[in-house]
């Protein structure tokens, strides 16, 4: 059996937060969101990143994203260190690596049509791209991720919040990117779109040979969409492999307590996306 490729590591990774003093007798202090956090994304899979609200996965996230510097600890993508670098040296790795966020509305610009915000990473990424090649892939991702060609005319209002979370998928994957972060992407659905936008994140993982960072507070999600699952609670990691290693086999009473939880997922309904 071939060993797995490691397309993105963290070690130790660790970010503190300075705490204001919010009363008269308590002390100013630091908060520690993410503490010393390990684990390696293989490529091609999906990786569930799985934990109560405030638990440190946003921040996470965002670290690994470039988007917050940690305290401590190292980020690899690909096998080359990239916490470290500036803004600048870390440029041609947002092409690698993107993120589709919780809710759609605010990633959008409300004030442009859908043609252009799907022109905008070409524009910004790839501007050496002919007008008809670029128009050729954003017809392409448009059809894959079940959109007619009339969506381009019109602005992010007049879609669903499932039908914007199909375009932020189309968005991000327009240039190609090796690992896509899904930073709970359904939690804002209605059930029976949650079922459609999993599926539709399962073919394209498929079809555009991604590796997944799946974030969610949902162990049914969870277990339903990852190859392997890792757990975070106060922001630290309680247990990392596949989920019936970690959700079967454990001694965390943490993880035990997501074990016995009721699962809110429900299986697809005939309902059409609204």
């Amino acid at each position: 059996m071939p060993e797995k490729q490691v397309i993105l590591e963290a070690k130790d990774l660790t970010r503190t937060f300075q705490k204001a003093r919010t009363g008269l007798f308590e002390q100013a202090g630091t908060f520690t969101a993410v503490d010393q956090v390990s684990f390696q994304l293989f490529r091609g899979e999906t990786l569930g990143l799985l934990g109560e609200s405030g638990c440190g996965k946003s921040t996470l996230a965002r670290m690994l994203m470039h988007l917050l510097q940690p305290t401590a600890g190292e980020i690899r993508i690909g096998g080359t260190r990239t916490d470290q670098l500036s803004e600048k040296a870390f440029r041609p790795y947002r092409q690698r690596i993107q993120m589709v966020y919780q809710n759609p509305f605010d990633c959008l610009d409300p004030s442009m049509r859908i043609s252009q915000l799907l022109a905008e990473p070409f524009r910004i990424w790839q501007p050496e791209i002919s007008a008809a090649d670029r128009e050729e892939k954003i017809l392409t991702i448009l059809s894959e991720c079940g959109l007619p060609e009339s969506s381009l005319g019109k602005y992010p209002r007049e879609f669903s919040g499932g039908q914007l979370q199909r375009l932020s998928i189309a968005r991000a994957l327009l240039i190609e990117p090796e690992i896509l972060i899904a930073d709970e992407i359904i939690s804002a659905l209605d059930v029976s779109i949650q079922n459609q936008i999993l599926s539709l994140l399962k073919k394209m993982k498929a079809s555009h040979h991604l590796s997944v960072l799946f974030v969610t507070h949902d162990l049914s999600v969870a277990r339903k969409i990852s190859d392997r699952v890792m757990v975070m609670q106060s922001g630290q990691l309680k247990g990392i492999g596949t989920p019936d290693e970690v959700f079967s086999n454990t001694a965390d009473p943490y993880i035990q307590d997501l074990s016995a939880a009721v699962f809110t997922f429900k299986a697809p309904s005939p309902q059409t996306e609204r």
